[in-house]
């Protein structure tokens, strides 16, 4: 056991910075020291810890596996840390000059970021929100995103991230009038056989429908995948191919009330679209406020 007492927590956020950078000179740059005395603080911290942690290459270093293992652990401890620090300074949306990162999935999109770019700017005009696709590395994804809105999350890990439900609706595949199989019931044998048009994992941030036909022992047909909701309802206006959407939107977009709509075959699948967070930024003030912000207003489009 590791006593505290004699231990220099300094050296954790060297560590950090050397995986973060890759070499030793890019360390020494974020930490501002020279490469030597990030050097010399490695080699206490191998002995400390009783691993090489880093190989040299060519382009840098490299981590060992067990250097791997402790880098989330050490940066969930270090996260812990810094939000008991800022937890001292009050964020003040008027006043805060700061840049969140989001994800938010395709279909709610096109209603929530026109109401939060109003809402920032009347009451946080310096807060600046960065848009992030999906497709990021789900390993770093909390080391670059301050929240999620998704559809539900289904493998987020428990101990990492936190969720909150912001609203759920039922789900409706599409097709146009004049389709083949427009007069059959819809099952999930059906769903699962004709031509898709759907929206890639890197805008819904979910692979829900295809677990659910998995369990089934079924797979989709996907004819099409696109990258943005409002690409979907005019393709399938034009063609054979089928959608899903929420039934919320078959209010909301006009494009809409000319398909045909029968219920998703697949009853445990809703579409839950949840708000989600790293537990370590949990509560930090300008955090906190952002969560609230946009619960929010999926209230007032309720």
């Amino acid at each position: 056991m590791v006593n505290l007492r004699n231990f220099d927590l300094n050296l954790l956020v060297i560590f950090r910075a050397i995986m973060t950078r890759g070499s030793i000179a890019g360390a020494a740059d974020e930490v501002g020291l020279s490469p030597s005395a990030v050097s010399h603080a490695l080699g206490r911290l191998r002995v400390t810890l009783n691993d090489q942690l880093f190989h040299r290459t060519g382009n840098g270093v490299e981590p060992t596996e067990r250097a791997k293992e402790l880098s989330l652990e050490i940066e969930r401890g270090l996260g812990f840390i810094e939000n008991a620090i800022s937890l001292q300074h009050q964020f003040i949306p008027a006043q805060a000059k700061r840049v969140f990162t989001m994800q938010v999935t395709d279909y709610v999109s096109g209603f929530i970021l026109p109401r939060l770019a109003e809402r920032l700017q009347k009451e946080a005009p310096g807060v600046s929100v960065d848009i992030l696709p999906f497709s990021i590395s789900t390993d770093s994804v909390w080391d670059r995103v301050d929240l999620q809105i998704r559809l539900t999350p289904g493998r987020l890990q428990p101990e990492v991230a936190r969720s909150q439900r912001l609203v759920a609706d039922d789900i409706v595949v599409l097709m146009r009038p004049g389709h083949p199989d427009a007069d059959k019931p819809m099952t999930a044998e059906l769903y699962a056989s004709l031509p898709h048009v759907k929206l890639s994992q890197s805008a819904t941030g979910t692979t829900v429908i295809e677990d659910a036909l998995a369990a089934r022992g079924l797979k989709r047909h996907m004819a099409m995948t696109v990258s943005s909701w409002f690409d979907l309802p005019d393709i399938v206006a034009n063609s054979d191919l089928i959608g899903i959407a929420p039934r919320r939107l078959l209010h909301l977009d006009p494009r809409l009330e000319r398909l045909k709509a029968a219920p998703l075959p697949l009853e445990e699948v809703v579409f839950s679209f949840d708000l989600c967070w790293d537990l370590r930024t949990e509560r930090e003030p300008g955090q906190q406020w952002l969560r609230k912000l946009i619960c929010e207003l999926f209230e007032e489009t309720q």
